[in-house]
């Protein structure tokens, strides 16, 4: 019997094409942990005014930034995928599986169902726990498998954020691709409601979070908070980078809707720089392994030519881990340590 390895990611939508855009931001909008409001409001909102309004506006944003005909997190998910099968070998079966788009994680798990297999590794493809991704993928497993005769042996790889291998992949990669000259480097995390950071906090007996400076030390209490784990991936790549701590700075992308989120917001924190004189900027977002639309197009078009449009001269985008040799190793040790 094999260990099936399953790399769950958010997914794409099926086509590039509005209907399917739509549908995409259907079922992923309309998850619980997601949007975390009540079902009849979410769906009010969800189905009422921003799939229906959003959809073409995404499409857009996916056309501009696809490879070989495919979005790029579809494309790197699969290159992966067949990287990591030749390294573990015949013993594993890897697997990819989206949350919102093909290949369906219920799909994947419908057709493990069907084999005899010892193991089944999940391994959420975010670095940083957060309800929204890590929370939902696990979930959507546990809630498929519940009712299996036959459950395999379950393993989960939670986050790596601390690994100190993950964080040395970052440092080769932005090593590789840092420009000689540079006045700024802004680490980019997607951003949460600020209300999702304390229903996390209020689960404990012990509340203890004020989303301020209780996230600059590490305690067993904040292992989950993913504002702790955005700003301490910060720190430890900043640390082995031996870059100055004027020289760097963490913020948030990727807000929906009127909530209060997770601060600085991205776009402010561009604005403000410019406004500051710097003109060379390097925009890092290590919460995303695989390239995708909140890298390459809203860091690399959206947010370049704010920063230009600001008088900036030239934004960076450090590429994410996509496939590389590196990033492979590092997965392939992880699953069988």
């Amino acid at each position: 019997m094999k260990k099936i390895v399953l790399l769950i990611n958010i997914g794409s939508p099926d086509t590039m094409s509005v209907s399917d855009t739509r549908r995409y931001l259907r079922k992923f909008l309309m998850d619980k942990r997601v949007i975390d409001i009540s079902f009849v409001f979410r769906f009010l909102l969800v189905n009422g005014i921003i799939a229906p309004f959003r959809a073409p506006k995404s499409l857009k944003s996916y056309q501009r930034i696809l490879i070989q005909n495919q979005s790029p997190l579809i494309y790197y998910s699969y290159l992966l995928k067949d990287k990591l099968q030749q390294v573990l070998g015949e013993q594993y079966a890897v697997k990819i599986a989206m949350m919102y788009g093909k290949p369906y994680l219920i799909n994947v798990l419908h057709e493990i169902k069907q084999q005899p297999v010892s193991d089944i590794i999940l391994v959420p493809l975010y670095p940083q726990y957060a309800s929204s991704t890590t929370g939902s993928a696990l979930e959507m497993v546990l809630n498929k498998i519940k009712n299996w005769q036959v459950i395999p042996n379950i393993k989960t790889v939670h986050t790596f954020y601390k690994e100190q291998a993950f964080i040395d992949l970052w440092v080769k990669q932005i090593k590789k691709h840092l420009p000689q000259e540079y006045d700024f480097i802004l680490f980019s995390y997607h951003g949460l409601p600020e209300r999702q950071i304390y229903k996390a906090d209020n689960q404990f007996s012990e509340k203890h979070c004020h989303l301020n400076d209780c996230c600059n030390t590490s305690r067993s209490k904040n292992e989950f908070c993913y504002r702790y784990n955005c700003l301490y991936t910060t720190r430890l790549i900043a640390d082995r980078l031996g870059i100055d701590e004027s020289k760097i700075g963490s913020c948030f992308q990727s807000r929906l809707g009127q909530a209060e989120w997770l601060q600085p917001y991205t776009s402010k924190c561009i604005q403000e720089l410019s406004g500051q004189g710097i003109k060379k900027l390097v925009v890092i977002s290590p919460a995303f392994v695989t390239d995708c639309l909140e890298t390459l197009f809203e860091i690399g078009i959206e947010y370049a030519e704010l920063f230009k449009h600001l008088g900036g001269k030239e934004l960076t985008l450090i590429p994410s881990l996509n496939a590389e040799e590196e990033w492979v190793k590092f997965l392939s040790q992880l699953l069988t340590k």
